[in-house]
């Protein structure tokens, strides 16, 4: 082959493995709900690699017509999924905000939703108003009646480690059996495995969900009934997409920071804020184990 001919192949190459590349990796992302601004650099660099990778292989080996695709496609998938193991299993050591009167978030993830719990009951639809009991999500009587529900969803890119939103003591740790089917339903999250977390700071306590999902199979975690934990530090591990939802009590002082959509990292981002001196807010939110 010329001159010419090797540089006219060379585009080629390059050409069909970024074409691959993004109907592959944006397909993938669109169907897993992964960010854009991650998912379309990745495509062109991947193409990119592995169009580098079957063009020194062919300078080699003369590959054919139908060995070439074969080729970049392999290469394209090995590549991509090297990636995502490499973010999925990212731990990576983290400093809270110095911010006395913070709760943290549990999860690095997406906002699903911030409901209002009024005595024991949770929103389950707001279109035909069903709701949902708060002891039957957590099978335990720990918590007050009133407060927050935040759902926070985590997809294949986020960090899966959670973290103590609050410090204190771990006054509950209860695994809930249950089934493994998608979170996209929206009963999953009540119908699904889950461990249920409870720290109390000695004014109030906070509950934090850990829910499986159709891929996961097993919550790890790190912690252990009577232990003291600081904030932001690491409580245990979901494999693979899943959920953490944060159980706020409603002080009079709360103040939620955050709204549904808001991106957040665990240990890092503020969830609420609440005035420090809580007086009697303090007796509204105080139950007994």
């Amino acid at each position: 082959m010329d001159e010419e001919g090797i540089l006219e192949m060379t585009w080629m190459i390059f050409a069909s493995s970024s074409v691959f590349s993004f109907l592959i990796l944006v397909t993938l992302g669109k169907k897993w709900e992964l960010d854009k601004k991650f998912i379309l650099p990745a495509a062109l660099v991947i193409g990119i690699f592995s169009g580098a990778i079957v063009n020194e292989i062919n300078k080699f080996y003369s590959l054919s017509f139908f060995q070439l695709p074969v080729m970049e496609i392999i290469l394209i998938t090995t590549t991509a999924i090297l990636l995502l193991l490499w973010r999925f299993y990212r731990d990576p050591d983290r400093i809270p905000p110095k911010i006395d009167n913070a709760i943290l978030s549990p999860a690095d993830g997406e906002i699903l939703y911030i409901k209002k719990i009024e005595e024991g009951e949770i929103p389950f639809s707001d279109k035909n108003g069903k709701k949902f009991s708060l002891r039957d999500f957590v099978q335990a009587d720990v918590l007050p009646n009133g407060g927050y529900l935040i759902g926070i969803a985590m997809n294949y890119l986020d960090v899966h480690v959670n973290r103590a939103p609050i410090g204190g003591k771990i006054v509950l740790l209860k695994r809930i059996k249950g089934l493994f089917i998608s979170l996209k339903k929206k009963e999953a999250a009540f119908q699904n495995e889950r461990v249920f977390t409870v720290i109390d700071n000695g004014d109030f306590k906070v509950g934090i969900i850990q829910i499986a999902s159709r891929l996961v199979r097993k919550i790890v975690p790190y912690i252990k009934e009577g232990e003291q934990i600081q904030r932001g530090k690491r409580i245990g591990v979901i494999r693979f997409g899943s959920q953490v939802d944060l159980i706020i009590p409603n002080l009079l002082s709360i103040r939620i920071e955050v709204l549904s959509n808001t991106k957040v990292v665990a240990g890092l981002s503020v969830i609420a804020t609440f005035d420090r001196t809580l007086g009697e807010d303090n007796k509204l939110t105080r139950t007994k184990s």
